[in-house]
């Protein structure tokens, strides 16, 4: 029998202020509701020193976004995965990150939006619960500086 025990962890950085971060909630969101499981955990993190208890709750609340948001004022995760812009996403599946980088690339630039044609997140997630292994990869994140 296979086993099937896995847990992924979907870690995003956000911040209140980057129109970027602001966008990618939706492509966050569709990803939360297509795979969120007791094996698939999704937790968005606010490394930003202006955040507050109350800016991140008012933010969770004005995008709507249906999981955990933490204050990481320390920049604790940050330097734990080497996060460098807002909206970056790190996939961890049974303790290992296997990608590092974009939501999707709808922003191949600052100011550049396009319609995503790779939804890095959600395939990788559909991979990885489909019994597909996935090779450590990453896309480079564009977003503002953490």
């Amino acid at each position: 029998p296979q086993n099937n025990e896995f847990l992924i962890e979907v870690s995003v950085f956000l911040s209140e202020s980057c129109p970027i971060a602001q966008y990618m909630t939706l492509p966050l969101k569709n990803s939360y509701n297509q795979f969120a499981s007791d094996s698939v955990i999704f937790t968005a993190y606010f490394p930003n020193l202006l955040s507050t208890q109350e800016s991140i709750y008012n933010f969770k609340q004005k995008y709507s976004i249906p999981f955990s948001c933490l204050d990481d004022n320390t920049g604790e995760m940050v330097s734990l995965l080497g996060a460098t812009v807002y909206s970056e996403v790190f996939i961890i599946f049974n303790g290992e990150v296997v990608y590092k980088g974009m939501i999707d690339d709808s922003y191949t630039s600052l100011g550049q939006w396009s319609p995503a044609e790779n939804h890095y997140l959600y395939d990788i997630l559909e991979q990885l619960i489909g019994g597909g292994g996935v090779d450590f990869y990453e896309t480079i994140p564009v977003g503002c500086l953490i």
